[in-house]
C-alpha cells in the first residue's frame, strides 16, 4: 500500500461546514443551535456560539440532505488518488490504505435513522461502507488495545470508542450517503458511522485510527460531552464529566 500522505485544502466562506453539534443538555441545546442558525440563514453572517464550545457555524447551505452542518476548522478537500487511511498503534500489522484499497474490502449498505443530540432527525438514511470490524480484522489488534482513535483530516476533529463497540456489526466506515460518494461536506472520502450513537460521534474526513491501551476523549468529549453518546436511555447523558472528558 503506499504510503503518500493525502492531499488537503480547507474550504472557506459559506462551505466552511462540519458536523451536527453534541450538548450536554440536548434539548436546550438544540434549540439555541437552531435558532442561531436560522438566523445566520437570514443575515448570510458568521455566527459564533459562546455556549456551545468549539463551534462555529457558518450561513448558507445551511442543510445538506436534510442534515443540518456545522464546523470546527473547515470543510477538508481531498484528493482521491492522494487520500491514505493509516492504521497503527497497537495493531500487528500496520497498514497504509489508499481509497482503492478501501474499495475493494467487502461493501456493506445500512440504512437507518440518523439522530443529532440538539434534537434533530434524518429518517432512511443509507450509508454504504465497510464494516469497521473488517478493517481492524486486517491489522490485527494486539492484546494490549482496548480502545481505537480516530484522527480527522480537518486537523481538530477525534473521536474515540472502545475496542468492543468499534466491533459491533453496524459501525461503518462510510464512503456513500444514500447511493451517492459522500459530499465534502459530509466527509469525503471516509467517515466513521455508528447508527446506534447520535450523530456526532460519526466523525468525518477519518485519514488516522490508532489503537491504543487507553481511552483519549474526542473533540466533543473533551468539551463535556457524553463518551458513551448511545441513543435513549443507554446514554450517559447528564452524568458529571471532568474538565478532559473522564467521568
Amino acid at each position: 500500500m503506499g504510503s503518500a500522505m493525502h492531499s488537503t485544502r480547507l474550504a472557506t466562506g459559506a462551505t466552511d461546514r462540519l458536523p451536527c453539534l453534541p450538548a450536554h443538555a440536548p434539548l436546550h441545546m438544540g434549540r439555541r443551535v437552531f435558532l442561531a442558525a436560522m438566523a445566520a440563514g437570514m443575515t448570510g453572517l458568521a455566527v459564533d456560539l459562546r455556549g456551545a464550545p468549539g463551534l462555529s457555524l457558518i450561513a448558507g447551505a445551511f442543510t445538506e440532505n436534510g442534515f443540518q452542518i456545522y464546523t470546527t476548522s473547515g470543510v477538508p478537500i481531498l484528493s482521491p488518488a492522494d487520500f491514505r487511511l493509516r492504521v497503527e498503534g497497537l495493531v500487528r500489522r500496520p497498514r497504509t490504505l489508499s481509497l482503492a484499497d478501501l474499495l475493494t474490502m467487502p461493501a456493506v449498505r445500512l440504512v437507518r435513522e440518523y439522530h443529532c443530540v440538539t434534537g434533530w432527525s434524518v429518517p432512511g438514511v443509507a450509508w454504504t461502507g465497510i464494516r469497521l470490524r473488517d478493517l481492524l480484522a486486517l491489522v490485527g489488534p494486539l492484546p494490549a488495545a482496548s480502545f481505537v482513535l480516530f484522527h480527522s483530516a480537518d486537523g481538530s476533529y477525534s473521536e474515540s470508542l472502545s475496542l468492543d463497540q468499534a466491533n459491533l456489526p453496524d459501525v461503518l466506515l462510510a464512503y456513500k450517503l444514500n447511493d451517492q460518494p459522500l459530499s465534502h461536506e459530509q466527509g469525503y472520502p471516509l467517515r466513521l458511522v455508528i447508527a446506534e450513537m447520535y450523530g456526532f460521534k460519526n466523525i468525518k474526513w477519518v485519514d488516522r485510527i490508532t489503537l491504543a491501551a487507553d481511552l483519549v476523549p474526542g473533540y466533543w468529549e473533551r468539551r463535556g460531552y457524553a463518551i458513551d453518546a448511545w441513543l435513549g436511555p443507554r446514554s450517559n447523558y447528564g452524568k458529571d464529566f471532568g474538565p478532559n472528558g473522564q467521568r
